[in-house]
């Protein structure tokens, strides 16, 4: 039997961060450690990482290592198990309980071809082991956008076209890559839009132009009735009464005590941070997609809707007084932190909003005064599309607050149940999950132009219970021919219900398949067009990745562990990150594209950007960050798991909990107060590439921030040696048969 390589000792993690930490907050690690790290003399060599994918090692039943020899490209290849006797993959299969009922949910589901590899042979995976990172379910075959510098937040991005994904040599170095990003946000050497929107390809030849995040809807003038200014004493009733929120803030052990107001902001105390009082719980938060030609003044716009019901019932009718708010984020003055403020509140009167949603194509018009189409779904049980009335033109401060009374432009609505979640597919299609487990799919364009109505093309149910998130899948259908379809919409919807389970359904049959199932609600779901997954919130405090290609759908794993209930997730088209929020106050975030064995070079790591605090018996809040990134299942809370420890005697010894709590262990559990909890996330994916960093987290509290997010590559080394290297710019890639040994 050959010998297994032993476990390697996990390294510090002060080697893989070379920020600018100043005397007070430096980080003390062990020399040793660090000095193995820096120089790279560990005696493992690198190439280790992938040697589960490089040399087909798979396991027996007994355990012991078996080395499969390369089999023909779509054959299912026998393996070695006891006592000589061959099994295919498929016979493999079949003896486990879990894929057998798998397989019979799932039949029907769109199948499209995926290409193969060149140079290699198609690998025999067996379906426990997951020491593989998912991949994209489409590459576009055209030429890509990427960032030649560093990009400058409010700045128009420097831009070079780059070779597509579509090639597997490329797509490979380009994923595997993105394994040693190690930052809390995305390295802007590989950003680059993987979003599909069948306006990019109308007017162009399939397969081979693209007009990224085209402008839509820009010429429609009868759009102009739909708002309405409103004087001081006509806005008073939709007013939120709201009181200041004292908050801590700035770096643990200098905190200063704050009043924020409402519609007021403060800085953090990082470069580039800002935290802004909304005045009531957030539902909410959503950035305005915007073209980098846009004459905008270099800003971000942001939409944030508020309430102060205690509690949003599910099913229910109520109509009242709203207002949702529209920020602008600006560069700052100083190096300090950024700028915000409240420029346009949009009065409306169909109730609170449980969600919101932009279009997710830019949809602005200046010549119109509109910045754009704004989805929401409120209180009276409706969704309804909205029309953004563009903000001021002068600098920050030069102007007072608008306060806009707007009309739907477009309702949708069912007589028998409510509407609970929506997802655009584009900027024609929207589905809308409702209260009685149905889902609903309305074709828009018409509306929107006064051309027509919005019909409904398709309703069907889903779930038992009410319907808690909906993700269209943003892929182009496939052709039997095994191409596809460039302009059509997308036809794969993945949903969450209230009874715990996840279900994906292509609205050609409209049968929906049960993709997993838990005993908790799963609050939330996104998909992640990086990895061609389903990213959703699952129980035991947790978070998981499921595969929608069809030779590993249904495969996933955990991607984080958290301090709380996941409430929020938030995902990107332009790069592999997710953000969670949490009950606890915390908003995390992770690389999804990370190492595939713990035993790698690079951990798996997570990055807690920061977490509110609240002392109810002063009515005090406290904002805490600059955390050190903790290893997933190895952060401050290992449930279902007691602290034993030993004595001088040598006796073991079970630490309670207060004890652990006084150490810094929290425990994860669903008791922390209300408050504090991050209700909503939302990533910065239509303005380009280089607003990709922005993060805003919204909390119960009513407190919102606003974070740029830079990445940073383990040890401050880009793989391959340049971004050019890994984009196969050089022509080395080219050169190069089958995938390449990791050398790096």
């Amino acid at each position: 039997m050959e010998k297994t390589r032993p476990r390697r000792a996990r390294p510090s993690y002060a080697g893989y961060f070379r920020a600018n930490i100043s005397d007070k907050e430096s980080i003390t690690s062990d020399n040793d450690v660090q000095s193995e790290i820096v120089d790279g003399s560990s005696s493992s060599n690198i190439e280790d990482v992938e040697d589960a994918e490089e040399a087909l090692v798979l396991l027996d039943d007994d355990g012991d290592l078996q080395v499969s020899s390369p089999v023909a490209s779509g054959a299912p290849g026998p393996v070695a198990g006891n006592g000589g006797q061959s099994r295919t993959r498929n016979s493999k299969r079949r003896h486990s309980r879990q894929n057998k009922s798998f397989v019979h949910d799932t039949q029907g589901l769109q199948t499209v071809p995926q290409p193969q590899r060149l140079g290699q042979s198609a690998r025999n995976i067996k379906p426990k082991e997951h020491r593989y990172r998912p991949d994209s379910i489409w590459s576009s075959k055209s030429d890509t956008l990427r960032l030649s510098r560093r990009p400058q937040p409010f700045n128009p991005p420097f831009l070079v076209p780059t070779a597509s994904t579509s090639d597997p040599r490329i797509a490979y170095r380009v994923k595997k890559s993105w394994m040693y990003s190690v930052g809390p946000g995305p390295c802007w050497e590989l950003i680059e839009d993987r979003g599909f929107f069948k306006e990019e390809y109308i007017g162009t030849m399939a397969g081979t132009g693209r007009i990224t995040r085209p402008l839509v809807y820009s010429e429609t003038s009868h759009l102009l009735g739909y708002c309405k200014e409103l004087l001081l004493g006509q806005s008073s009733r939709y007013n939120v009464e709201s009181q200041p929120v004292s908050c801590f803030v700035g770096p643990y052990g200098a905190q200063d005590l704050k009043e924020i107001d409402q519609f007021s902001s403060v800085p953090t105390g990082g470069s580039l941070s800002v935290m802004f009082n909304s005045g009531g719980r957030i539902t909410a938060v959503d950035w305005c997609p915007t073209t980098i030609s846009a004459s905008l003044g270099g800003r971000q716009y942001l939409a944030v809707s508020s309430t102060n019901n205690a509690f949003l019932g599910v099913g229910t009718r109520s109509h009242s007084p709203a207002m949702i708010q529209l920020w602008s984020i600006n560069p700052a003055r100083s190096d300090e932190a950024l700028e915000v403020q409240c420029e346009v509140i949009m009065c409306i009167d169909e109730g609170a909003v449980l969600q919101l949603k932009w279009c997710p194509l830019p949809s602005h018009s200046e010549g119109e005064r509109k910045l754009g189409l704004l989805a929401a779904i409120t209180t009276d049980g409706a969704a309804h599309i909205y029309v953004a009335p563009m903000l001021g033109d002068g600098p920050l401060g030069s102007h007072h607050m608008r306060r806009v009374h707007c009309r739907p432009l477009l309702t949708m609505a069912f007589d028998e149940t409510t509407c609970q979640a929506l997802d655009w597919a584009n900027s024609e299609v929207i589905a809308i999950g409702c209260s009685n487990g149905f889902v609903g799919v309305f074709r828009v364009k018409d509306a929107i132009l006064g051309i027509g109505n919005a019909p409904l093309t398709h309703y069907f149910p889903v779930h038992q219970t009410s319907v808690q998130s909906i993700a269209w899948v943003r892929a182009p259908p496939g052709i039997s021919d095994g191409t596809y379809d460039l302009v059509g919409d997308p036809t794969v919807i993945c949903t969450t219900g209230s009874e715990g389970s996840v279900r994906v359904t292509d609205i050609r049959d409209c049968m929906s398949r049960m993709l997993f199932r838990n005993r908790e609600v799963p609050h939330a779901s996104a998909f992640a067009a990086f990895c061609g997954s389903l990213v959703a919130t699952d129980v035991d405090f947790s978070v998981k990745l499921f595969q929608l290609q069809p030779t590993a759908l249904g495969m996933g794993h955990s991607v984080a562990d958290v301090g709380g209930t996941a409430l929020a997730l938030s995902v990107s088209d332009i790069h592999p990150y997710v953000a969670i929020g949490c009950a606890d106050g915390s908003c995390i975030t992770t690389n999804l594209l990370r190492g595939t064995r713990r035993e790698g070079v690079v951990p798996f790591l997570n990055h807690k950007i920061f977490q509110l605090d609240y002392s109810p018996r002063d009515g005090h809040y406290r904002m805490l960050d600059r955390f050190l990134p903790v290893e997933n299942g190895a952060n401050e809370a290992m449930v279902y798991k007691e602290s034993v420890t030993r004595n001088a005697n040598n006796d073991k010894v079970v630490a309670n909990t207060e004890d652990r709590f006084k150490q810094g262990c929290l425990e994860a559990s669903g008791l922390w107060h209300p408050n504090v909890a991050v209700t909503a996330v939302a990533w910065n994916s239509g303005c380009g590439l280089g607003c990709a960093p922005f993060l805003v987290s919204g909390t119960a509290s009513g407190l919102v921030r606003v974070d740029y997010l830079e990445g940073m590559w383990a040890k401050g080394t880009v793989p391959y040696g340049s971004i050019e290297c890994i984009r196969g710019e050089d022509g080395q890639v080219e050169e190069e048969g089958g995938i390449e040994a990791d050398s790096e």
